[in-house]
């Protein structure tokens, strides 16, 4: 098994335990905030199981799973696709773990503003991969942050050139 097998990220596809630990952990939430979250739909108890990582016997159930999408603000293919890589099938999904992140509701979003987020990200992506400038952010998380100074808004007027005059 490789390292990243182990760690669940083959193929883009975060287990159960590890995408509630990182709703968890993004928004200050504790198990007994997710039980509140559900209005105690699943417990305390229950939260803790599905986030500690320990093998599951069984795939939780279609309710439990409606409700840990909508607690966690992900849309419930994220979490069906998580909950079956966690009980061990083979799932794929293309893309990163940007996708499984999404809240839930962003299929709400105007075309306006879901084509502004397309492009700021393909910029981002197509900069990373041209310039490859990044910063290790010096948390201990060997989360690096990937951004070339000559794409930072601050630097564009308004017509998309740079003070450079590059576009």
């Amino acid at each position: 098994m490789t390292e990243d097998e182990a760690s669940g990220h083959d193929e883009g596809v975060l287990t159960l335990p590890q995408l509630i630990r990182a709703r968890m952990e993004e928004r200050g939430w504790s198990y007994t905030d997710l039980e509140r979250r559900s209005e105690r739909a699943l417990s305390r108890g229950r939260w803790q199981q599905l986030g500690s990582g320990v093998a599951q016997k069984k795939f939780p159930d279609p309710a439990s799973l409606t409700v840990i999408a909508a607690v966690l603000e992900v849309d419930i293919t994220t979490i069906v696709l998580a909950a079956a890589h966690t009980v061990g099938l083979d799932v794929r999904h293309e893309g990163g773990d940007l996708a499984h992140l999404l809240p839930a509701g962003t299929e709400r979003l105007s075309d306006r503003t879901r084509d502004a987020i397309l492009t700021l990200i393909r910029a981002a992506v197509v900069d990373t991969v041209n310039c490859g400038s990044s910063t290790d952010l010096g948390d201990g998380s060997g989360m690096r942050l990937e951004w070339p100074k000559s794409s930072a808004p601050s630097r564009r007027r308004g017509n998309g050139v740079t003070n450079g005059g590059e576009q």
